[in-house]
């Protein structure tokens, strides 16, 4: 990929995105198609998600450093494995208490509003300054990747921080 259709394709230039989705078109397939077969996972979901990566990165491309493929099937692979890592999460992956304590309507049973506010907050006040933006954030429904981009730190440190949040919680509900 050269550095003119990849300047093209960062304004718009539809021709130079075509040029750019062919050259990336096998490497991100046989991403996909990998990460599919070790995780069983759909490998056209995969695709999907490595494509939304590099259009994303598209503008962020700095071509003083490596190759612009190279950058942008590094953010490819990050965008797949961060939706592996959701997907089994969300599968896998239950709050403790939370099935008994929901109703058939998804709402906390007994539990209103103010009350779950009242929760929140004083699990908050448990929490360092970093660690109450990343609660902020999930509850806002961010992903890791969002909350630690908009915080400027990995998805792994905000991991970290999720670990301190729910070890604040657990002592919160042994209490």
């Amino acid at each position: 990929m050269e550095n003119v259709t990849l300047d093209r394709a960062r304004v718009g230039d539809v021709a130079a995105q075509e040029r750019l989705r062919e050259s990336l078109r096998p490497r991100l397939e046989s991403l996909a198609g990998y990460y599919a077969s070790r995780t069983g996972m759909d490998p056209a979901d995969l695709l999907q998600e490595a494509w939304l990566a590099v259009f994303e990165a598209l503008p962020t491309v700095d071509t003083r450093v490596g190759t612009p493929s190279q950058f942008l099937l590094k953010h490819a692979r990050w965008q797949i494995l961060d939706h592996i890592r959701w997907s089994n999460r969300r599968r896998c992956e239950a709050l403790d208490g939370l099935d008994e304590s929901l109703a058939d309507d998804g709402k906390p049973s007994g539990a209103s509003d103010v009350e779950a506010q009242m929760l929140v907050t004083d699990l908050e006040r448990r929490l360092n300054a970093r660690q109450k933006v990343i609660l902020r954030g999930l509850l806002a429904g961010w992903t890791w990747r969002q909350i630690g981009d908009s915080m400027g730190c990995t998805s792994a440190n905000v991991a970290y921080h999720v670990r301190g949040i729910r070890e604040a919680w657990g002592k919160m509900s042994a209490e």
